[in-house]
């Protein structure tokens, strides 16, 4: 967030106007909700990542969905864009919420303030530099080796600040024969085997219905700053962070690469299905789709009792999840005629009576009206006063016993906060000007 430091100017100031003073410096940065001044010191300095400065230079996915992950623990967060476009992601619609603020962008970006610089001018790297100079977490995901020829290189940034952690995110790493590979989540979980696993047997491969390697490589990306983070609370120096959405997504095949790597076994698409459990996966029902989770040989026998077919777990074919696998075909015979036979609700109904799990399969719609989203308050609305505009985003999904560690701030339009970063970087109006004229940078119309 912000580092602020009041001043009481002298003995004559009445505590109550200074308290005024802060609260609208805090309303200013977290919204229009009003708070208590006490509420407000709370949540302003009970954010785990309050003092850490993160400077983004990352577009798309991937990265920016880990460094709003540190936005959302308090972390500042000044993500650097290119003047007149900005993030690819800022025109990847419809639909749009205004110019070049696609609901796409919305969905990692919250929590960020916006520069708009040209790194390739000296000027813009000049600017770039400054804000390195004191921050603590540098984040890019360009081609290895792009931001050499710019002088924004590690060994470069690091003479000037030693203490950063630089963390770079890739297609495929810094190094090795694919290191100069351009990336996206599609052709990484193509390339990487989840397609390859991903859909219904003997018919064309699928993706996953979100960009799920970019998510988990921004995930990855986010605990591994934060361990950097740590380790130089004992080194006193930073490091670089190497990080590619192909190894992140070779690590989350899980079981199914240690299927392969420890017995040879190749997976195949095998729709909703499990390779190692038996039944885990979806039925039609006489109205829709459930899908049902007997994980072991208890809840499988409660599960005949369910269905009114007991004999199916005393049957050797059946009694154990080893047999169920082996048998797979026969099982799935008999549960699906039953399932076919009654409508959803009734199996989710008897199911509640059950260790075993019967749930619906519902659409994004039904997913947010679920009694637990409701209930949780993960939707949230943010505001930017900068077009007048609230944004609807899914919260921070963690929660902890004694902090509130999310300020949601809207997502913001492009180089919405370069004027006052570089004010804030004792540039003076003129030189802003001249810069802007230039095309150095881009201030947003406001």
């Amino acid at each position: 967030l912000y580092t602020i430091k009041f001043e009481v100017l002298n003995d004559d100031n009445d505590v109550g106007d200074e308290m005024a003073v802060m609260s609208n410096v805090y309303r200013r940065l977290l919204g229009n909700t009003i708070y208590s001044s006490t509420q407000l010191q709370k949540r302003f300095y009970d954010l785990p990542l309050n003092g850490i400065k993160v400077i983004d230079m990352s577009r798309v996915l991937a990265a920016p969905y880990a460094t709003m992950n540190l936005a959302d623990l308090g972390a500042h967060v000044i993500k650097i864009e290119k003047p007149f476009s900005g993030d690819e992601t800022r025109s990847w619609g419809p639909p749009f919420i205004a110019d070049s603020l696609s609901n796409y962008f919305t969905c990692c970006n919250r929590n960020k303030q916006s520069i708009a610089i040209d790194y390739r001018s000296e000027k813009g790297k000049q600017i770039i530099l400054n804000l390195l100079s004191d921050a603590d977490v540098f984040v890019e995901n360009f081609k290895p080796g792009t931001l050499k020829k710019y002088g924004l290189d590690y060994e470069s940034v690091s003479n000037i600040n030693d203490k950063l952690v630089y963390a770079s995110l890739s297609g495929y790493g810094k190094d090795g024969p694919y290191a100069n590979q351009g990336a996206y989540d599609l052709t990484v979980s193509a390339e990487g085997g989840l397609m390859g696993i991903t859909g219904n047997e003997n018919e064309a491969p699928v993706k996953v219905g979100v960009a799920i390697t970019d998510v988990c490589s921004g995930l990855y990306l986010a605990f591994s700053i934060l361990a950097a983070l740590y380790q130089r609370n004992h080194t006193g120096v930073g490091q670089v962070i190497d990080a590619s959405l192909f190894s992140t997504q070779l690590s989350v095949l899980v079981n199914v690469a240690a299927n392969y790597l420890n017995s040879g076994i190749i997976a195949r698409p095998i729709g909703s299905s499990h390779s190692s459990i038996v039944p885990y996966q979806s039925f039609s029902t006489k109205d829709g789709y459930i899908v049902v989770a007997a994980n072991n040989d208890s809840q499988f026998h409660e599960l005949g009792e369910a269905l009114e077919l007991p004999w199916l777990s005393s049957n050797l074919k059946f009694s154990t999840n080893d047999n169920r696998v082996k048998n797979r075909e026969q099982l799935l015979d008999y549960l699906s005629k039953r399932f076919s036979g009654k409508t959803s609700d009734h199996w989710i109904e008897k199911a509640k009576c059950y260790s075993f799990s019967i749930n619906p399969i519902n659409n994004v719609h039904q997913a947010f009206e679920h009694p637990q989203a409701v209930h949780s308050k993960i939707v949230k609305t943010s505001y930017n006063e900068a077009i007048d505009t609230h944004i609807k985003m899914v919260g921070h999904p963690v929660r902890y016993n004694n902090v509130d560690p999310v300020n949601y701030r809207a997502p913001p339009i492009l180089g919405q906060h370069t004027h006052e970063i570089l004010i804030a970087l004792g540039y003076t109006k003129d030189e802003i000007t001249q810069m802007q004229a230039e095309k150095v940078i881009q201030i947003a119309k406001i």
